[in-house]
């Protein structure tokens, strides 16, 4: 039959980019449908579509999960759930130490968590926000002195 391309399909169906990009790179991810060329990494308008007659599925229900062409990586819920681990980090090792140097804290910090390496600006902000939560604070006289308090 007929193979239509992207932009053919998309003035057809009267549908914007955005939905139907998701909604053709589930087609092709499950095979009902096939693409040309074949990558899947991203759809242009000039991809030619092709129904997949050799497609068959042993159940008779079946679903099409919803591809997603960004990337699945959610950048601003590692970076919360990384300054969740450091500041656990900050307070593990201030509540063994109970006194300890800023310098020796941010080393001490960097060597314990080994799977990421946290950015210094990251453990200043954490140790700032632990302050502001009064888990920890500055010695009077010594700035660069941090007490744990907890």
């Amino acid at each position: 039959g007929r193979k239509p391309s992207f932009a053919d399909l998309k003035n057809f169906l009267r549908l914007e980019d955005h939905i139907l990009k998701p909604i053709m790179h589930s087609l092709c991810k499950s095979k009902i449908v096939t693409k040309s060329p074949s990558s899947f990494k991203n759809l242009s308008p000039t991809d030619i579509f092709a129904a997949n007659h050799k497609f068959s599925n042993p159940k008779r229900r079946f679903r099409i999960p919803m591809a997603s062409l960004e990337s699945t990586i959610n950048i601003k819920k590692i970076e919360k759930d990384r300054t969740h681990t450091v500041e656990a980090a900050i307070v593990r090792i201030m509540k063994s130490r109970k006194t300890m140097l800023h310098n020796e804290l941010i080393a001490e910090v960097s060597k314990q968590l080994t799977f990421f390496n946290p950015n210094v600006r990251i453990i200043k902000r954490c140790i700032e926000s632990l302050i502001d939560r009064e888990y920890l604070e500055r010695k009077i006289n010594e700035r660069d002195v941090y007490n744990y308090l907890a």
